[in-house]
């Protein structure tokens, strides 16, 4: 009876303290808590409610998204556009080689316009590929605008492909890069200049369009690394920032 007793004592405090009482208003006003990113509050019978919080995404790979507490959503420029990779593979075992494929984010300001500054057609690229792990290898590989062509449009996007395939101009051999879809970067010889001596992650790629820098991260935990063989990682998300 003692414990009964107890229990009976606890569930009485309880149903005394209760939960604290919602926040009581007369008109809107009363609710705003002066901050528009965690939803809009309204006074609704005497309560105050919110709705959803602001989500902030433009679907730009090249902006920095967040939220103001008083301006809201704020879309920042970010000095490069930050690309997911499906797939970003280093091999060592013989001859070095590269492949990497982006994901769907190379649209928008992430996608070189044609006729423009960043047409590579017109004016070339470049791929900067480096580390500050494993053997911290950091190499540019030129892509000059005599190996670059238009290949029509894919599903009404326009192709741009690079072709060296006998490097006789670097270790690049291959791009396809297309807009809205995933796009194809591959490298072969022994001008990539890395051993795979120690794990690259994460490992770094800037491929630069003129003024246009989109850049790719070994980020995510699906990744492999046998040294000296073989590095990979897959389904990379768009790392932080560009630097």
């Amino acid at each position: 009876m003692r414990k009964l007793s107890s229990v009976f004592a606890v569930v009485g405090l309880l149903l005394v303290a209760g939960p604290l009482p919602a926040r009581a208003c007369t008109t809107d006003a009363d609710c705003d808590n002066g901050n528009v990113c965690d939803g809009l509050e309204y006074c609704q019978a005497g309560v105050c409610f919110n709705r959803p919080p602001l989500f902030c995404d433009d679907g730009n790979p090249c902006t920095a998204d967040s939220c103001d507490t008083s301006l809201g959503c704020v879309f920042t420029p970010a000095g490069g556009c930050m690309v997911g990779a499906i797939r970003m593979k280093l091999g060592a075992r013989t001859t070095p080689h590269l492949l990497v494929q982006t994901d769907d984010q190379l649209t928008a300001g992430a996608f070189p316009q044609p006729n423009g500054p960043n047409d590579p057609v017109l004016h070339g690229a470049s791929v900067h590929l480096y580390t500050s792990s494993g053997d911290m290898f950091d190499n540019t590989y030129g892509m000059p605008s005599s190996n670059w062509s238009y290949s029509g449009t894919l599903g009404g996007h326009l192709v741009y492909v690079y072709k060296d395939l006998h490097g006789l101009v670097g270790p690049i051999r291959l791009a396809v890069v297309r807009d809205g879809q995933p796009t194809k970067l591959k490298g072969s010889g022994a001008a990539l200049n890395f051993t795979l001596a120690g794990d690259p992650h994460p490992l770094k790629l800037a491929w630069q369009f003129g003024a246009l820098v989109d850049c790719l991260e070994s980020g995510g935990s699906q990744r492999k690394f046998v040294p000296g063989i073989t590095f990979q990682a897959i389904h990379a998300p768009p790392p932080a920032n560009c630097p």
